[in-house]
């Protein structure tokens, strides 16, 4: 079969807030590429577009063009209105081609995307390599997917079932590498507030978590697979040699789980003598100063760390199982071996405070990290938090799934705690106190490691800017209505 792959059409208008669609970038999507190594595997014929690049209309087109006898569309909540306009569109024009989704929003509520669209044959639910392969055979054969296993899909009767599930895949390591060279990769380019230096690819080096985060959703599961150190560094070799890559992201949920695992892994960049830097992100628990070092002179220069809230309630909430004081050593020991930090925290959390928010502001200063981003919390279908809203617990949340963005111009959820408003203000007020402290600035522009970076800052000092000019504005209209 002729099989395109895509992510829908979408903007920096769709993921982003407006102070902060400057500072956007594009990654190619590891979990559909590795979808695509599949099915090239088994013999179709693929053809990848990302949706970042293409208008409904042109995406439209090239599919038509290619002549797909199968359309596998990668979904998350925030996208599905755009990949249900093309799903239909794409019916349209071919009323026989096969259509699928998958991706972390697809599997999360897959039965409503059913229904809201006619046009959409199976959903893969979870992990999709295995799955998609036999979902199109059955469709080449033109048998049901009733037997094939992890997926969601539309009886003879229109009435929506599924099939019996998919256990997860043992052994990571035996796929094949993600179809990077089906990408157009000189069009990709990292987001401005976390990569120092291009061409950079991401990837992954295992696959689950073992946290109970509220607002997580485990597509992966909660058991943490580990792909060989030798693949691994396979990897990261064929992207520095065929791609010339100079930085490499790992989207690892839970990289240093295993500290032997990244010691190998480690080992193996040394021995080889691979010349490329690369960012991981890791619980504060899972760190000590013995396998930063390690990390450190293999390469890696960054480590990002969820630490989300300055107040201890606020973590326990959010089922983190972590501690201030804990967060505080790991990132004191990342920074005492020489490694940059980037570190992550949420407003709006169930039963949070203004005030509260004001002390995590206090906490991230005190932290120090390299960069920082604040977001509003999401409550992602799926999650232990989406599912205690839609049962009247924690807040307020919209039920249009366009607002289901950790970094829009407006918060999804609210807690019976705080405003709207007081979300936003905490996350503008974050932003410009922690960028425009003097010590900062210096300590930036003192360790500008590329001229990208600079791009990065000039971007930074823009949405800046904004922020300072809409909260003035904030304050003018509240004086003028007073």
């Amino acid at each position: 079969m002729r099989v395109a792959l895509v992510v829908p059409p979408w903007t920096p208008e769709d993921i982003r807030a407006r102070d902060t669609r400057g500072i956007s970038g594009c990654w190619p999507t590891p979990g559909l590429l590795y979808v695509a190594s599949a099915l090239r595997e088994a013999g179709h014929a693929v053809r990848f577009l990302e949706g970042f690049f293409y208008s409904n209309d042109e995406m439209r087109r090239m599919i038509a063009d290619f002549g797909a006898d199968a359309l596998g569309i990668y979904v998350i909540s925030l996208l599905w209105d755009n990949a249900r306009s093309l799903l239909e569109a794409v019916r349209k024009d071919s009323p026989s081609v096969f259509t699928f989704i998958g991706g972390h929003g697809a599997s999360a509520m897959p039965e409503r995307m059913l229904q809201e669209c006619p046009s959409l044959d199976a959903v893969v639910v979870g992990e999709g390599e295995v799955t998609s392969v036999e979902l199109l055979e059955a469709a080449e054969r033109g048998a049901g997917p009733s037997k094939v296993r992890g997926v969601f899909y539309r009886d003879d009767s229109g009435e929506i079932r599924a099939s019996a599930p998919r256990p997860l895949l043992h052994d990571i390591s035996s796929l094949p590498f993600p179809a990077v060279d089906l990408c157009e990769m000189s069009r990709y380019y990292p987001s401005f507030e976390q990569v120092s230096t291009v061409p950079a690819v991401q990837m992954l080096a295992s696959r689950g978590c073992t946290g109970t985060c509220l607002y997580c959703y485990k597509m992966y599961g909660r058991k943490i697979r580990l792909r060989d150190p030798v693949r691994v560094v396979d990897e990261m070799e064929h992207y520095v040699r065929s791609y010339g890559a100079r930085e490499i992201k790992f989207w690892d949920e839970h990289f240093t789980y295993s500290h032997e695992h990244v010691r190998r892994i480690c080992d193996e960049i040394t021995k080889r003598g691979l010349s490329v830097r690369w960012w991981v992100s890791c619980r504060a628990d899972s760190v000590d100063k013995r396998i930063l070092r390690t990390m450190k002179e293999a390469g890696c220069w960054c480590i990002n760390f969820g630490v989300e809230s300055g107040v201890q309630k606020n973590l326990d909430t959010l089922r983190k199982r972590e501690t201030l004081e804990r967060i505080r050593l790991a990132i004191r020991m990342a920074h005492s071996v020489g490694l940059k930090t980037h570190s992550t925290y949420i407003f709006g959390i169930p039963g949070e405070t203004y005030r509260e928010g004001l002390e995590t502001i206090r906490f991230a200063l005190e932290l120090g990290s390299f960069t920082v981003e604040f977001f509003p919390f999401t409550p992602f279908p799926g999650t232990p938090a989406y599912k205690g809203i839609q049962r009247g617990e924690f807040g307020r949340m919209s039920v249009d799934l366009r607002d289901q963005g950790m970094l829009l111009d407006r918060p999804c959820f609210v807690p019976f705690t705080m405003t709207a408003d007081e979300i936003m203000k905490l996350r503008r007020l974050a932003y410009v106190r922690y960028f425009l402290r003097p010590g900062f600035l210096v300590y930036r522009f003192t360790n500008i490691m590329s001229a990208f970076q600079l791009r990065a800052i000039f971007h930074g000092a823009l949405s800046i800017l904004q922020m300072i000019l809409e909260q003035v504005s904030s304050v003018w209209r509240k004086r003028e209505s007073a």
